[in-house]
């Protein structure tokens, strides 16, 4: 399980800052899920820092949950 929510979690890391950096970058369309969705439109570089933040309060979660508690429960 943990697993796939770290795949989760870099999935939308490479979406964010990947999308953030075609945008500033003017680049043109690409594989990345924000060009594709009309609901994004003019919006896009706010939607690709959520995705940044969304992937990486999803990867602290799972390495959060996934390491030892000191106290042995």
């Amino acid at each position: 399980m943990k697993e796939i929510i770290s795949g989760m979690s870099l999935l939308f890391l490479i979406q964010g800052v990947g999308g953030l950096i075609n945008h500033l970058t003017n680049g043109g369309k690409s594989w990345f899920l924000v060009n594709y969705i009309d609901a994004f439109q003019g919006r896009e570089i706010a939607i690709d820092i959520l995705l940044i933040a969304i992937g990486g309060v999803i990867g602290l979660l799972s390495m959060k949950k996934s390491s030892p508690s000191k106290d042995g429960k």
